[in-house]
C-alpha cells in the first residue's frame, strides 16, 4: 500500500465511515474482530491482492509472528472467506447499498456535486470460472478461458481528473428490456446526487428501443454508432 501521510489520512476517515456499515455476523466468541476483516478487505481492495495475501501483510504490519511461506491457507484469511460465504445475497446488497449510500451523502454534505457533470453508462463483466449454475453468473463473450462472468452496469462521473461511480445495476444478460430497465434506474440514482450535463454510451447501447428510453429520460446523450452503411447515411 502506499504509504504516506496523505494516505494515511484518506484511509482512517474511509474506515471511520463505512467501516460501520459492514457486519460480518462474527460470534460473541469469535477468533476474530470484524476490524480484522475490514483492515484486511480494506489492504486487498487497494493492493488487488488475494485474500491470503492480503491477511498475511496485514498480520505482519501489526506485528503478529506468522509463518510466510506456509502452504496452508492463513487461518485469518479462511475465517474471513468463511463469514463471506455465509452471506446471503440479499445480505451483501444491503451492506453495498449502506457503503454506496455512505459516500454520496458524505460527498453531497461536502458540496462535491455542485456544477452540472457529464456520465458514463457502462456494461462491465467480471469473469468466473466456477460453477455454470451459480446464481447470477451468465454467458459473455469468450476471453481469457471462460464465457462466464458476472455482469453489471455502472453510471459515472467522467472529468479528467476524476471518475466517480454513483451507482450499478447487476445484469443477467444483455437483453433489450433489462438494459432499458438498467438505464432508467442508473439515470434515476444519478439524479438524486447531480444535475446531468451529458449522457455518454458506447456501441453497446446502440439499439432503437434503448435511444427512445433516453429520449423519454429527457437527458442529452452522445452513443457511439457502429459504422454500418444506415448510419452513415444519416450521419450525412
Amino acid at each position: 500500500m502506499v504509504e504516506t501521510t496523505e494516505a494515511t489520512q484518506v484511509t482512517r476517515a474511509a474506515s471511520s465511515l463505512l467501516f460501520p456499515e459492514l457486519d460480518f455476523g462474527i460470534a460473541a466468541n469469535g477468533t476474530y474482530l470484524s476490524e480484522d476483516f475490514q483492515r484486511v478487505l480494506a489492504r486487498i481492495a487497494f493492493d488487488s491482492e488475494f485474500a491470503n495475501t492480503g491477511a498475511k501483510a496485514y498480520q505482519l504490519a501489526r506485528g503478529d509472528d506468522i509463518a510466510i511461506d506456509a502452504t496452508a491457507r492463513n487461518p485469518l484469511a479462511r475465517a474471513l472467506l468463511y463469514h463471506l460465504r455465509g452471506l446471503d445475497a440479499d445480505a451483501v446488497d444491503d451492506q453495498f447499498d449502506r457503503v454506496h449510500d455512505a459516500i454520496l451523502n458524505e460527498a453531497a454534505r461536502n458540496r462535491v456535486f455542485t456544477r452540472p457533470v457529464d456520465v458514463a453508462i457502462d456494461v462491465h463483466d467480471w469473469l468466473y470460472y466456477g460453477d455454470e449454475e451459480t446464481p447470477r453468473v451468465c454467458t459473455t463473450n469468450p476471453a481469457q478461458g471462460t464465457d462466464r462472468a458476472y455482469k453489471f452496469a455502472t453510471v459515472c462521473i467522467v472529468d479528467p481528473s476524476v471518475r466517480f461511480t454513483l451507482g450499478s445495476v447487476a445484469l443477467e444478460g444483455s437483453d433489450t428490456d433489462e438494459l432499458a430497465e438498467a438505464i432508467r434506474q442508473l439515470v434515476s440514482d444519478a439524479r438524486k446526487y447531480v444535475d446531468i450535463n451529458r449522457l455518454y454510451l458506447d456501441r453497446g447501447f446502440y439499439r432503437v428501443h434503448l435511444a427512445l428510453t433516453l429520449e423519454d429520460l429527457d437527458v442529452e446523450f452522445l452513443m457511439r454508432a457502429p459504422q454500418t452503411r444506415k448510419v452513415q447515411q444519416l450521419a450525412l
